[in-house]
């Protein structure tokens, strides 16, 4: 079994080093070989294996999906588990909001580095990574930094009134996460509250690691790009 939640550049182990030999397998060259370390030389290689598979241009950048990852694994005889290990039930996330956070960058900011830091996210997340996406970007434009943000109009805003007043679907927070995504990518040891700073955030860099591989390639996250939803 590899959990994709374990396959990511910077990472070290025995799934990054069953990754590393499946491509090897595939005729994918990494000079160094299956070391188990998840750096340049296999992000090169991952993406040959992307564009292998079709992907091209962001699409093949060498961080693994879902979809490509289990594609290797099927190559190889491993199964690839696509689901992240802190997630809860839908129906256990918890909607009471906060008292006394500070609407300002700074407090954002801290609490953005916290998530990183529980997720496995380098802190240059928080703040900008080589071509500028970063989460406060993302969390201005999605909240401007208030905590307790609810979006009651946009498409995801149906089901029942919860305890907040809002619907049940709403995205909420900093980063304006619905409780379906929430729960998929709740982070070990964080609040089952959605609007908890660090539990939220944590949930969307969850979800990030999860659909695009890195910062890096979301939009709304980039301050040189147009906002977008991610």
């Amino acid at each position: 079994m590899v959990a994709l939640s374990n396959v990511r550049f910077g990472k070290v182990n025995d799934e990054v080093k069953a990754t590393q030999a499946a491509l090897i397998a595939v005729g994918i060259s990494i000079p160094a070989g299956a070391t188990g370390f998840f750096g340049e030389q296999t992000r090169t290689a991952y993406a040959e294996w992307q564009r292998m598979l079709g992907f091209t241009g962001s699409a093949a950048d060498g961080f693994p999906g879902c979809s490509s990852l289990a594609k290797l694994g099927a190559r190889a005889g491993f199964v690839v588990d696509c689901r992240h290990p802190g997630a809860i039930t839908k129906s256990s996330v918890q909607f009471s909001k906060n008292s006394g956070v500070a609407v300002d960058e700074p407090t954002a900011r801290a609490f953005a580095e916290q998530a990183c830091d529980l997720t496995g996210a380098p802190r240059s997340w928080a703040t900008g990574v080589g071509n500028g996406a970063n989460l406060l970007t993302l969390m201005f434009r999605e909240s401007s930094f208030k905590p307790n943000a609810v979006n009651p109009a946009d498409v995801n805003a149906t089901g029942a009134v919860q305890s907040d007043g809002a619907k049940l679907n709403c995205s909420r927070g900093y980063a304006q996460v619905i409780p379906g995504t929430f729960a998929e990518n709740h982070q070990a040891g964080t609040s089952h509250r959605i609007y908890d700073p660090v539990a939220n955030i944590a949930a969307a860099i969850n979800y990030i690691w999860r659909r695009y591989g890195d910062i890096s390639r979301v939009q709304q996250a980039n301050p040189h790009r147009d906002p977008a939803p991610y």
